[in-house]
């Protein structure tokens, strides 16, 4: 009889694990939260920021094809959606400079040479691309990738809801599962938002410069860039295959930087038909003292 039950609780751990296995699509692309109510969408105010006089002069520096994101402290993460976007907590940022747009697969050409975009398009965004690919194409115009505070910084527009436009999902802003068609589009077709930055929710997502950790630092942080090393890279914002759950501004999930998922491995100890996800990124640019 204990062999029995011995057998019996085998089979059922793993059947739960192999059940929590899965991609992106499987995983941050269908989450929620509660920590955000429907009923407060009414009273949602959109307020595109306006750039002050005394910052005039730098946000007119802005390389081209990036915008001016004025820094400031806010809260970051939510207590009331997945574990690994807790502890919520106050982070301060830099100004700096950010892709107004997803990077295209033009872009990409142009620096890198090839394309592994699996919806090709010249103004659509590259996806299916490593970690590293990404940071280097950065380091190519002088730029980086942004760090996953950076990246919440700019997405929230400084809204207090589950995504910048309020906390109900609205297809006027972002390509997601429900009006995508199964595929990526072109980029700056949604509206943008506070910052005027385009479709920093859904379309594809996107790398950002920081290692992933289970859990946020407890205490208020200043330009903070993550875990010195770890095995993943955080990817935020969802895709055009995410449900609505995923394009929360707070939703995090990992990936392997060199983005492979469930390889084939044949009889003979191949690896066959890699897939990939369809992450993408933009790129930012530190904005010097001496800039101002």
């Amino acid at each position: 009889m204990d062999n029995y039950k011995n057998i019996t609780l085998y089979f059922f751990i793993f059947f739960v694990i192999a059940c929590s296995s899965g991609d992106i699509s499987n995983t941050a692309n269908n989450q929620d939260d509660l920590g955000m109510s429907d009923s407060t969408q009414e009273s949602f105010k959109f307020k595109p920021i306006n750039i002050s006089p005394e910052d005039e002069t730098v946000a007119s520096k802005a390389p081209k094809g990036m915008v001016f994101i004025k820094g400031g402290c806010f809260v970051l993460g939510n207590n009331f959606a997945q574990v690994d976007e807790a502890p919520e907590h106050e982070v301060c940022i830099d100004d700096f400079y950010l892709d107004r747009y997803e990077v295209t697969q033009d872009q990409w050409e142009k620096i890198m040479g090839f394309n592994p975009s699996k919806f090709v398009g010249p103004n659509k965004p590259v996806e299916q691309i490593t970690f590293y690919d990404a940071q280097e194409f950065a380091e190519n115009l002088g730029c980086r990738l942004p760090t996953e505070a950076e990246w919440e910084y700019a997405a929230r527009g400084h809204a207090q809801a589950r995504y910048f436009w309020g906390n109900m999902m609205d297809g006027d802003y972002a390509w997601f599962e429900d009006n995508s068609n199964t595929q990526s589009h072109e980029v700056g077709k949604k509206k943008p938002n506070q910052f005027g930055v385009y479709d920093m929710m859904g379309n594809v997502w996107e790398w950002v410069a920081d290692w992933y950790d289970a859990a946020y630092p407890r205490g208020k942080q200043v330009n903070p860039t993550g875990v010195i090393k770890g095995d993943f890279k955080v990817v935020r914002g969802g895709a055009f295959d995410s449900s609505a759950g995923a394009l929360r501004i707070t939703n995090r999930t990992w990936l392997h930087p060199k983005n492979k998922v469930f390889p084939k491995v044949t009889t003979h100890g191949q690896v066959v038909n890699e897939i990939y996800n369809y992450v993408g990124f933009r790129c930012a640019q530190s904005i010097n003292a001496t800039s101002k």
